[in-house]
């Protein structure tokens, strides 16, 4: 008996159970810490490549340029490397008070949009619920980013919660369904479910 896929085979299944499981696990539990972790990151890997510039510049061809931009742009992805890692909480706020902004400008001007057109034609009430929500993250994304971004990484977080269960459950029910299925080798190859 084979498996007729390998996207539910125990080992290759359970194992992106579990990953997911932990990875939702850590961003419920430690919403804040995983944040300033991702900026940290990002911070080191913007150093590294200012870093790696730095060097190319006092070597091979690019120190012969009569304006140095190599070694222009190794400064500043260092100096913004550096910033990143040691105010990542200040750089994760920032990301979410500019998303914030976006969705408040895009939430407002559907609505005044549809307002505008509601003179006009006859505009159905729940098209204002899409821009309503838009509107009311972005207001809170703006006001509140410490908090939203922790409610962004929980939200995310429960939900690869959810997919691992979800994943747990797939691959156990599909692993026992096949094993009532069988390949007949011996004549076209055709697959077949035994009967119970």
């Amino acid at each position: 008996m084979k498996t007729a896929n390998v996207f539910f085979d125990r080992s290759y299944g359970y194992s992106r159970a579990i990953i997911a499981l932990i990875g939702g696990l850590v961003l419920v539990v430690w919403p804040e810490a995983v944040k300033n972790s991702i900026m940290i990151i990002l911070g080191a890997l913007i150093l590294a490549v200012g870093l790696v510039s730095l060097i190319l510049s006092y070597t091979g061809k690019w120190k012969k340029e009569k304006v140095p931009l190599l070694l222009l742009n190794s400064i500043v992805d260092i100096a913004f490397g550096l910033v990143l890692i040691i105010f990542p909480k200040f750089f994760a706020e920032l990301i979410m008070f500019v998303f914030g902004l976006v969705l408040l400008v895009f939430g407002l001007g559907e609505i005044i949009n549809l307002f505008r057109s509601a003179k006009t034609v006859r505009v159905p009430w729940p098209l204002y619920i899409g821009p309503a929500i838009t509107l009311i993250l972005g207001i809170v994304m703006f006001f509140f980013p410490d908090r939203s971004s922790n409610a962004v990484f929980v939200v995310f977080g429960a939900t690869l919660l959810l997919y691992s269960v979800s994943e747990f459950a797939s691959t156990y029910t599909i692993r026992r369904e096949m094993k009532n299925i069988v390949v007949d080798t011996e004549t076209d190859g055709s697959v077949r479910q035994i009967e119970e």
